[in-house]
C-alpha cells in the first residue's frame, strides 16, 4: 500500500505539473495563433496548414516510434531498472531514427514536391512561399525525430518538470516568432516557415542537454544491437500502421478539403485543428503521467492495480473532457469571437463536430497503452487499420458527390466509436480486464456527470441573448455545477480522501464532504 501511494502521489504531481505547463502554453497559445492568423492572413494561414499537412503526413513515424520507445523504456524500467539494458534500448532508439530520417527525407523531397506543385490547390503567385513551407516542416520533422528517445526517456523516467519547462520556452519562443512576423516587412509565410524551423532547433538542443545531465542511458558510445533492433522496429511497424490511418483521417482529409474547397476552408479547418490540439493536450497531459505506470505495473505483474490505473485513465480522461468541452460547444461562435476577432467561414460548426470527434478519439486510449504493454498488437492494428479507412475514403466520395466539408468529421466520429469497441475487445481478450467493472466505475460516473453538470450551463445558454456576459455566466454556471456533481457521482471515496489531503483548505466542506467511513 505505501508503494501504490507514492505512485498515485507521483501521478498527481506529475499532472499538476503538466496543467501547469498546459495552461502557460494555452494562454500564450491563443495569443500567437490570433496574431499568426491575423498577420499572415486567411490565405496565407491556409497554405501554411495545408503545406505543412503534407509534412504532418510523415509526422505518424514520430508519434508511433515515440510511443514505442516509451513503451520499451517504461517496460525495462519496471522490469529490469538497470542502466546497461536501458542504454542499449536508447542507443537503439537513436538508431532507428537516423534511419527514419534519411527515409522520410527522401520522401518529402520527391512525393511531397511533387504533390505540392501539381496537386495542391495553391494561388499561382504563392508557391515559392509554399515550397519555403514544405521545406523547412521537413526540417521540423527531422529535427522532431532525433528528439524522440530524449523525450521518450523524460516520459519513462516521469520527470514532467522537465517537460513543463523546457514547453514553456518554446511556447515563448513561438510567442517571440509572432511578434516578429507582426513587424515584419518582409514575405512573412517564408519568414515564419523559417523562424519556427530554428525554434525546433532550439528546443532539440535544449533537451539534449538536459537529457545528457539527468539521465546516464542517455550518456557513452552508440551501442547497436541487432535483435533489440528488429524487436523495436517490429514494435513500432505496428504502430505506425496503426497510427498511419489516423493521420490520413486527419491531414489527408485536409489535402481532399484544399483540392475541393480552397485554402479559405482550410484556414477554417486549421482553426478546429488547433482548438482540437488543446483539447487533446489536456487529455494526453493526464495520460502522459499515468502511463508509464500502466506499462511498469504490467510489466511487475500487477494486474489488479494496472486495471485500477486503466479505469481511472478512462474516467478522468472523460471528466477533463467535460470541463473543457460544455462551454466550448455551447458558446463557439462567441469564443472564436473573442480569440480571433474575425474568423473563416465555417470554424464554428467544424469546432462544434470536432468534439465529438474528440471524445470518440481519445476516452479509450488508455486501453490501446494496455494492449501495448501486453505486447500483442498485431491483430489489433491490423483490424483497426482496416476500419479506420473508411473515413478518409467516405470523406472522399462525399466531396466528390457534392457533400460539405464536415461530413468527415461525421465520418471520423463514427469511425472512431468502431475502433473502440475493437478496443474493449481487445483489451478483454488480451488481458482479461473486467470491462463491466470498467464500465459501472469509470463511463457511468462519466455519463452522469455529463447530462448533470451540463444541466445549468445549458439552461444560462438558452435563457440569455448572445454575447459576452452570457460566456461568462455558462462558465462560471458550469464551474459551480461540474465540480459538485463530479464530487457526489463521479469520486471514489479513496479519491476524495486524496483530495481532501492535498487540497482540503480549497474546498468547502459543506459541499465537498469527506465520506463517513473516510472522514
Amino acid at each position: 500500500m505505501p508503494e501504490i501511494s507514492e505512485n498515485s502521489s507521483r501521478i498527481a504531481r506529475n499532472t499538476v505539473l503538466l496543467y501547469f505547463r498546459m495552461l502557460l502554453l494555452m494562454l500564450i497559445g491563443l495569443f500567437t495563433s490570433s496574431l499568426v492568423l491575423n498577420t499572415l492572413g486567411i490565405d496565407d494561414y491556409g497554405i501554411y496548414g495545408a503545406v505543412g499537412g503534407v509534412i504532418m503526413l510523415f509526422t505518424v513515424v514520430t508519434n508511433s516510434v515515440s510511443t514505442s520507445i516509451s513503451r520499451f523504456l517504461s517496460w525495462h524500467l519496471g522490469h529490469d531498472g538497470g542502466s546497461p539494458v536501458l542504454h542499449r534500448v536508447f542507443s537503439t532508439a537513436v538508431i532507428m531514427q537516423i534511419i527514419l530520417c534519411v527515409l522520410l527525407m527522401v520522401l518529402t523531397e520527391t512525393a511531397g514536391l511533387w504533390w505540392l506543385n501539381n496537386k495542391m490547390n495553391i494561388p499561382p503567385d504563392r508557391f515559392g512561399a509554399a515550397n519555403w513551407v514544405l521545406q523547412c516542416s521537413m526540417g521540423v520533422l527531422m529535427i522532431n525525430l532525433v528528439s524522440v528517445p530524449f523525450n521518450a526517456v523524460i516520459i519513462s523516467h516521469e520527470r514532467m518538470d522537465v517537460f513543463a519547462w523546457v514547453s514553456i520556452g518554446e511556447a515563448v519562443l513561438k510567442l517571440g516568432v509572432a511578434l516578429l512576423l507582426f513587424f515584419s516587412g518582409t514575405d512573412k509565410l517564408k519568414l515564419y516557415a523559417v523562424l519556427m524551423l530554428l525554434v525546433a532547433l532550439l528546443v532539440r538542443m535544449t533537451y539534449g542537454i538536459v537529457c545528457r545531465r539527468l539521465f546516464p542511458e542517455t550518456r557513452g558510445k552508440i551501442v547497436f544491437d541487432a535483435g533489440l533492433l528488429r524487436r523495436m522496429a517490429g514494435f513500432s511497424g505496428w504502430s505506425v500502421l496503426g497510427s498511419s490511418t489516423q493521420v490520413v483521417n486527419t491531414q489527408g482529409v485536409t489535402q481532399l478539403v484544399n483540392i475541393f474547397f480552397g485554402v479559405a476552408v482550410n484556414a477554417a479547418r486549421s482553426v478546429a485543428m488547433q482548438i482540437e490540439n488543446i483539447f487533446k493536450q489536456f487529455i494526453n497531459n493526464f495520460l502522459t503521467a499515468i502511463n508509464p505506470q500502466i506499462t511498469k505495473t504490467w510489466a511487475l505483474s500487477e494486474r489488479n492495480y494496472c486495471f485500477q490505473l486503466v479505469g481511472k485513465g478512462i474516467k478522468y480522461s472523460g471528466l477533463i473532457f467535460l470541463v473543457l468541452a460544455i462551454p466550448v460547444f455551447l458558446e463557439t461562435p462567441e469564443l472564436l469571437r473573442l480569440w480571433l476577432r474575425k474568423f473563416p467561414d465555417g470554424a464554428v460548426i467544424f469546432t462544434r463536430l470536432t468534439l465529438l470527434c474528440i471524445l470518440a478519439d481519445t476516452i479509450f486510449n488508455p486501453l490501446m497503452v494496455l494492449i501495448q504493454a501486453e505486447g500483442r498488437i498485431k491483430h489489433y492494428y491490423i483490424v483497426t487499420s482496416v476500419i479506420s479507412l473508411l473515413c478518409f475514403s467516405g470523406s472522399w466520395a462525399a466531396y466528390a458527390s457534392g457533400l460539405p466539408a464536415f461530413v468527415s468529421y461525421l465520418f471520423y466520429a463514427f469511425v472512431y466509436v468502431l475502433i473502440d469497441i475493437v478496443r474493449l475487445y481487445c483489451a478483454r481478450r488480451y488481458t482479461g480486464i473486467p470491462l463491466w467493472t470498467m464500465a459501472k466505475e469509470s463511463l457511468l460516473p462519466v455519463a452522469l456527470s455529463a447530462v448533470l453538470g451540463s444541466a445549468l450551463p445549458v439552461f444560462v445558454h438558452f435563457a440569455m441573448a448572445p454575447g459576452i456576459w452570457r460566456v461568462l455566466l455558462v462558465v462560471l454556471a458550469e464551474l459551480l455545477c461540474l465540480p459538485l456533481v463530479c464530487w457526489h457521482v463521479a469520486l471514489t471515496p479513496g479519491e476524495k480522501f486524496f483530495l481532501h489531503s492535498r487540497a482540503g483548505r480549497f474546498l468547502p466542506a459543506f459541499l465537498f464532504p469527506l465520506p463517513e467511513d473516510e472522514g
